[in-house]
C-alpha cells in the first residue's frame, strides 16, 4: 500500500465510522475489566452495602485525610449496584468514543486519556464537593466518558450520527444533550448524580484537544530521562540519523505507518519523523 492511500495521509477524512469489535482493543479490555468489578460489587453487596464500592469509590476524606491516591482512578471502574443502566450506558458510549478516538489518537494514548481523564474528573468533583461542605462518594466512568465523547465532538462537531436508528444529528448537539439530559433526569428522579465529575471530564477534554497534549509521549520522555540518568553518568553519546535510501524507503514508510495505525503518531521517534519528511519531500517530487 503506497503512503498516499493511508487514511491519515489523505486531505479529508470522514470522521466517525462504524463500529468494529476486537478482543484486543484498549476499549475492549476497560469494558471487560468494568464489568468484571461490577460482577464483584454485586457479589460482595449485603442490605445495599457493597464492600468492593467502599475500597474503590472516590471521597474528599478517604484521598486527602487517608491518603488513599489509587480511588482517583478505580471510582471509574465501579457503578451502581442499584442501577444496572448506569453501567450499560457508560459502557455503550465508551466504546462508542473509543472506537474513533483510538482512530485518532492510538492505543497507548488512549489508555493515557482515559485514565487521566478519570482521575480529573474525580478530582473535580472532590473539589467542588469540599466547597460545598458535601461528604459524598463518587463511582462511576462517566466523567471519563463525557472526556472521550467531548474530544471526539472537538475533531468532528459537524457530523451527522443517527440516534437509536430514527434520525440524525450533529455530534455537537449530541453532546449537548448528553452533557444536559443526566441533569434533567436527576432533577426529575431525585437520583444522586455527581455533575461536577461530568463536566471536570468535559473541561479536561477541553483542554486535552486545545493544549494538543501527548500523555503517552510525555510519560516516555520521562521515564526515559530517568533511566538514562541510570545508566550514563557522565556518558555523552552523540547520535546522528541517516537518510533513508530510496531502495527501502516505501518499506520504511509502510512500517512507521502501521506504528501510527496502531499507537498513534505520539509514538514516533524523532528518527522516524525525519523519514516521514523525506517521503513526503521524495512524493512531492515525483508528482511534479
Amino acid at each position: 500500500m503506497g503512503i498516499e492511500n493511508r487514511e491519515y495521509l489523505r486531505d479529508e477524512y470522514d470522521g466517525p465510522g462504524p463500529m468494529r469489535f476486537s478482543a484486543s482493543s484498549v476499549q475492549v479490555k476497560l469494558i471487560i475489566v468494568t464489568v468484571a468489578v461490577f460482577i464483584l460489587q454485586l457479589l460482595t453487596t449485603r442490605n445495599g452495602d457493597s464492600v468492593v464500592t467502599r475500597w474503590l469509590d472516590l471521597s474528599g476524606p478517604d484521598l486527602y485525610q487517608r491518603g488513599q491516591v489509587w480511588r482517583l482512578l478505580t471510582y471509574a471502574f465501579c457503578h451502581s449496584v442499584n442501577d444496572p443502566f448506569h453501567l450499560i450506558f457508560n459502557m455503550m458510549t465508551l466504546y462508542f468514543a473509543a472506537e474513533t478516538l483510538q482512530r485518532l489518537l492510538g492505543q497507548k494514548e488512549l489508555l493515557w486519556f482515559y485514565c487521566c481523564s478519570a482521575m480529573f474528573a474525580g478530582m473535580s468533583a472532590v473539589v467542588v464537593y469540599a466547597v460545598m461542605d458535601r461528604n459524598a462518594a463518587v463511582i462511576g466512568a462517566s466523567g471519563a466518558v463525557c472526556a472521550m465523547f467531548g474530544v471526539v465532538t472537538m475533531h468532528y462537531p459537524r457530523q451527522r450520527v443517527m440516534l437509536m436508528g430514527l434520525f440524525q444529528m450533529e455530534m455537537r448537539w449530541v453532546l449537548a444533550v448528553f452533557m444536559l439530559l443526566p441533569v434533567l433526569m436527576g432533577q426529575l428522579s431525585g437520583t444522586r448524580v455527581s455533575h461536577a465529575a461530568h463536566f471536570g471530564g468535559l473541561l479536561f477534554g477541553y483542554l486535552y484537544f486545545k493544549s494538543h497534549m501527548q500523555l503517552s509521549r510525555w510519560w516516555d520522555n520521562f521515564a526515559g530521562r530517568i533511566a538514562m540518568k541510570r545508566r550514563n553518568k557522565g556518558k555523552l553519546r552523540i547520535f546522528a540519523p541517516t537518510a533513508a535510501t530510496d531502495s527501502n524507503l516505501h518499506a520504511q514508510m509502510d512500517a512507521i505507518l502501521d506504528k501510527i495505525n496502531r499507537e498513534g503518531e505520539a509514538s514516533l521517534t524523532q528518527r522516524e519523523r525525519n523519514v516521514l519528511i523525506q517521503a513526503g519531500n521524495k512524493l512531492r517530487k515525483e508528482r511534479g
